[in-house]
């Protein structure tokens, strides 16, 4: 944003310079050239009548200091067309027949150009005639090669042009404080939205920048104190629930594990048993929605996966024994990650009890190192997803077509919000056992 607006100022403003420069070089050139022309002629008649109230001895010495710029030249040739002063000090008492001396020894002032053999180059000239007694008794011209004069205006020319470089420049600097009072205050609030969802306690400024960046900030802030009121509540709920619920559910825990013991009815300590379970899987569903709940609140440590991954499985292993299951696994080293405190157990401990729950014999768990990401894989050979189903099997409430009975279909949406918190990515496709395979894919560190 800064860029562009310093661009598009910069450029309006150097094309208003230039608009103005262009008939303005023309103007000042001509103008130049006039004073110039103007200067050589009332210098010359100022010399000529010097030189008419001199004697001719002092003639050398005045032609000799009238030059006042480089490369002018000052003679004076009287009426035979002899040289008898020179302010280049050249051989004097010479035949000096030019035309413009032949004019001013006839009474007529001359200034024009002519092409010069002995300099090579075009003269710009101005002869006045010298009258003494009412009788003109020699010439005096001044003389300027061409191209001293083309100098002369070349100079201006390069001065026009340092000011429009230099009203060019300070337009960018006027443009960048611009830009910059401008986007400065924008990219605050870029940066503070950034950062909300790690804090919604921050608040942008509300007295920088222009009106319009002032009312967009008072939206942000708004916009935070709802989500963090709304945060709040969500996390009071989740609180008094995992409360409410916990209490009484380890109460009908205790007793149903009373009555299992005491119950001399087989069919009766049965009952008790399965409903023990249900118990289970209700407690197991409300850590479900408290993870949930609290899935992008809490804050990332450098994890090493590598150790957390086969802390898990040692602890599987068991359960996949009772089950009648092979556990098997593939674990790289160096596996090192930056996600929130128990993701990666709690993603391995769902992934693993979802493949117990539908494999027939294996169970596989592959941990990847790549240069960028580490991959979690956990597979097993149970009946898999059809492929129109793998995408839906992530959204919370949806469950396959082959899905066993007694489940809520919160699993795997917990896999898919944990794994998109710690800006990861989740797919799920055939494994290479043939049933379902889970791929998690989480930013190495």
């Amino acid at each position: 944003m800064t860029k562009r607006l310093v661009i598009v100022m910069t450029l309006i403003a150097a094309s208003v310079a230039m608009a103005l420069a262009l008939p303005l070089v023309g103007l000042v050139v001509a103008s130049e050239r006039s004073a110039l022309i103007n200067e050589l002629q009332v210098e010359a008649l100022a010399t000529a009548s010097l030189l008419s109230s001199q004697p001719q001895s002092q003639w050398p010495a005045t032609v000799a200091a009238a030059p006042s710029r480089p490369n002018e030249r000052v003679v004076v040739v009287n009426a035979h067309l002899d040289l008898i002063a020179d302010s280049d000090r050249s051989n004097l008492d010479r035949s000096f027949n030019r035309p413009e001396i032949l004019r001013a020894l006839s009474g007529v002032m001359s200034s024009d150009i002519r092409p010069s053999r002995t300099l090579g180059t075009d003269l710009r000239f101005v002869a006045a005639p010298i009258v003494k007694n009412e009788k003109i008794i020699a010439a005096v011209r001044y003389s300027l090669p061409e191209n001293a004069v083309q100098a002369a205006v070349h100079r201006t020319e390069w001065s026009l042009a340092l000011f429009v470089g230099a009203v060019t420049l300070v337009a960018g600097i006027i443009a960048w404080l611009i830009a910059s009072s401008i986007a400065a205050p924008v990219r605050g609030l870029a940066d503070l939205a950034g950062r909300l969802h790690g804090d919604l306690g921050l608040r942008a400024r509300e007295d920088q920048g222009p009106v319009e960046v002032q009312a967009v900030a008072h939206a942000l802030n708004q916009t935070a104190e709802r989500l963090q009121a709304l945060v709040r509540r969500t996390e009071r709920v989740a609180a008094d629930a995992s409360h409410h619920l916990r209490t009484p559910l380890t109460g009908i825990r205790i007793r149903l594990e009373g009555i299992e013991d005491m119950a001399e009815d087989p069919d009766l300590a049965q009952e008790a048993h399965h409903a023990l379970e249900e118990v289970d899987r209700l407690a197991h569903r409300i850590d479900e929605v408290l993870a949930l709940a609290k899935s992008d609140e809490l804050p990332k440590e450098l994890i090493d996966a590598t150790q957390e991954t086969r802390g898990r499985i040692h602890q599987f292993e068991a359960i996949a024994q009772d089950h009648g299951l092979v556990l098997l696994s593939q674990i790289d080293d160096g596996a090192m990650v930056r996600v929130e405190a128990g993701a990666i157990p709690r993603l391995i401990d769902e992934l693993l009890g979802n493949a117990v729950n539908y494999a027939k014999t294996t169970i596989g768990v592959t941990l990847e190192t790549g240069a960028e990401t580490v991959t979690l894989i956990v597979e097993d050979d149970g009946p898999g997803v059809p492929e129109s189903e793998r995408q839906r099997i992530f959204e919370r409430g949806m469950r396959g077509s082959a899905a066993i009975e007694g489940g809520t279909g919160l699993g795997l949406a917990m896999v898919r919000d944990t794994v998109r918190a710690q800006h990861g990515d989740v797919t799920a496709e055939v494994g290479d056992l043939g049933g379902l395979a889970v791929r998690i894919r989480l930013p190495r560190a």
